[in-house]
């Protein structure tokens, strides 16, 4: 098999390991290097740091430290039988500018270069992100949204090298028992976020529906980020905050709790207008309609697949006439979703074991 080295941004990301452990599970012989943020422990042997850094440092400072250690690292390990696996476009710009005739595998699940201001910029390293697309072995992106920013609609200058892994749920949930499957009471809906609190549009939306629909609720699982203070949070008596859960152990109960799963994301950002985050895959395999924001490319596919409601968070009429919809609509809504199988929305390892064999074939 393969010699399959990581190199990736964060050991304690769960996406990355996550992805390392189809890998390992596909037969690939491994080894995973990366950084730390903020003293964080390393979650598993056989992980490599290579440097620490805080949140808060800027992304320049984080290229710096960047280019030494994996400068380094390929010193280390100069051998042309290694495969490297470059996860996110900052580890991939370093490691690819250090060293062009490396052989890898790149992986983007996050639009990083979208988040920055200056256009200039944007654009240079838009331009790098699709070379770095082009020469890789193969690129895994986790949206097509991801697909259709860097190539538009019709992708007629797409690689075949791009390979689509989503973010579906982990083949572990078929495992955890709790869910109660139920017909939602249009008198007394249940909305909800599931996650990690971060986005204001979040807020606006469930101010608009608490104060508007007192018979409803609006629920909130999940850490709050630091970012946002308690002022802004919304307070009503159908407001509630369950704080922190574990996933995907506690989804099965979580979602046999909710009617609507509200995932209205806010949209000043590219990555956030093209990304397919999971809480898509998990109103599918738990047969509940999702809110999501208008204009983006989730509201496209959702739309497409009949699945739920897009809003503008912000619109107190257009939230309003939503909800109206809902109430009328949330039960044929539901008989659309469980028209989808529900093994649709479970990922698997199926791409690692393509990926080995190939790289296998040509190595």
């Amino acid at each position: 098999m393969p010699k399959i080295y990581f190199i990736v941004n964060s050991l304690t990301d769960a996406h990355s390991i996550r992805r390392i452990n189809d890998f390992i599970d596909a037969g690939a012989e491994i080894k995973v290097f990366g950084f730390v943020r903020n003293n964080a422990s390393v979650p598993q042997n056989g992980f490599y740091v290579l440097g620490r850094f805080s949140n808060t440092l800027s992304y320049r400072r984080r290229i710096t430290i960047y280019q030494g250690a994996i400068k380094k690292l390929f010193k280390e390990y100069p051998g042309k039988e290694i495969v490297w696996y470059y996860l996110g476009l900052d580890v991939a710009l370093v490691a690819t500018l250090l060293s062009r005739n490396k052989k890898y595998i790149y992986e983007e699940c996050d639009l990083v270069h979208a988040y920055i201001g200056n256009h200039l910029i944007g654009k240079v390293l838009e331009w790098y992100d699709k070379r770095v697309i082009k020469n890789s072995l193969f690129t895994i992106l986790t949206s097509e949204g991801f697909m259709e920013f860097h190539y538009g609609k019709r992708q007629s200058s797409k690689p075949n090298n791009i390979i689509l892994v989503e973010n579906k749920l982990p083949k572990t949930i078929l495992n955890i028992k709790g869910y109660s499957s139920h017909m939602p009471n249009c008198e007394h809906l249940r909305f909800a976020f599931v996650g990690g609190l971060r986005y204001k549009a979040l807020l606006s939306i469930a101010k608009i529906i608490s104060s508007s629909f007192p018979q409803h609720s609006f629920h909130f699982y999940g850490v709050i980020a630091p970012k946002i203070k308690d002022a802004q949070l919304p307070k009503a008596e159908n407001i509630q905050y369950h704080g922190r859960f574990e996933s995907p152990k506690d989804l099965p109960i979580i979602y046999s709790n909710v009617d609507v799963v509200v995932a209205t994301y806010d949209v000043g950002t590219v990555n956030e207008r093209y990304a397919e985050p999971n809480k898509l895959y998990e109103s599918i395999f738990f047969r509940c309609p999702i809110i999501v924001s208008s204009g983006t490319f989730l509201a496209e596919k959702v739309h497409r697949m009949g699945i739920g409601y897009n809003v503008d968070a912000y619109n107190k009429v257009g939230v309003v006439s939503l909800v109206h919809n809902i109430e009328g609509s949330i039960q044929q809504t539901i008989r659309k979703i469980e028209q989808i199988d529900p093994l649709y929305a479970i990922g698997d390892n199926k791409y690692a074991v393509q990926i080995l064999s190939e790289i296998s074939r040509i190595i």
